[in-house]
């Protein structure tokens, strides 16, 4: 059998000659920001699909390097509840998000697609489900940053970890050229399934992000 002798991109980029221009927290070591809040459940609100948590805000240039929640108590009793996790656009109209595109959703075609979160169609879901077990018990921090790896769309050969959320969504200008549309992304937990039995938790995030 032949051995493997393999370089990642950033590393065959460093031994370059000249040394390949590389950028922060895309192969080359940069700052981290972390981020973090929670959210104050209902029963009622997590037994109802539709309801939805927006957890903590990052600029649209952020590489999200680690997504986290946790919850005080079991917010899924005896019940199916199924949150989905996606980046939705600030519907702040003082932040700098454009008005086109506040409290918009990227969808999943990763195309600078958009849809209204009254709508709730082809989302982006780039963590996937958090499906907490049947159980009153606190839940600790838990990592979601590759939890929609699987699905197919988000990959980390396509870029995932070493792109910015506004590439990494297909935003282009005006003649489909790359281009940030500037603002900011909340992370938000969409209810897509109402647990049988919800209970009234506290929902944490902690988003850490190179910048």
């Amino acid at each position: 059998m032949a051995n493997d002798t393999v370089k990642s991109a950033s590393i065959t980029d460093l031994d370059a000659v000249p040394v390949a221009n590389i950028n922060a927290g895309q192969g080359l070591g940069g700052r981290i920001v972390t981020v973090d809040d929670f959210c104050t459940t209902t029963a009622a609100g997590l037994q109802s699909s539709g309801s939805y948590y927006k957890l903590v805000r990052v600029p649209t240039g952020a590489l999200p390097k680690r997504v986290r929640l946790a919850a005080d108590s079991g917010p899924n009793l005896n019940g199916a509840l199924a949150i989905q996790l996606s980046w939705i656009f600030s519907d702040s109209t003082e932040d700098g998000t454009p008005s086109f595109y506040q409290n918009q959703i990227p969808v999943s075609a990763n195309t600078g697609g958009v849809v209204a979160l009254a709508t709730y169609t082809g989302v982006n879901a780039i963590y996937g489900f958090w499906k907490p077990s049947a159980s009153a018990s606190a839940i600790g921090l838990t990592e979601f940053i590759t939890n929609g790896l699987v699905a197919g769309t988000y990959t980390i050969t396509g870029g995932f970890f070493n792109l910015p959320l506004w590439q990494i969504f297909g935003f282009t200008d005006g003649r489909g050229q790359p281009s940030d549309p500037g603002g900011y992304f909340d992370l938000l937990a969409y209810v897509a399934t109402g647990a049988t039995t919800g209970a009234a938790v506290n929902i944490y995030a902690q988003v850490d992000y190179a910048i």
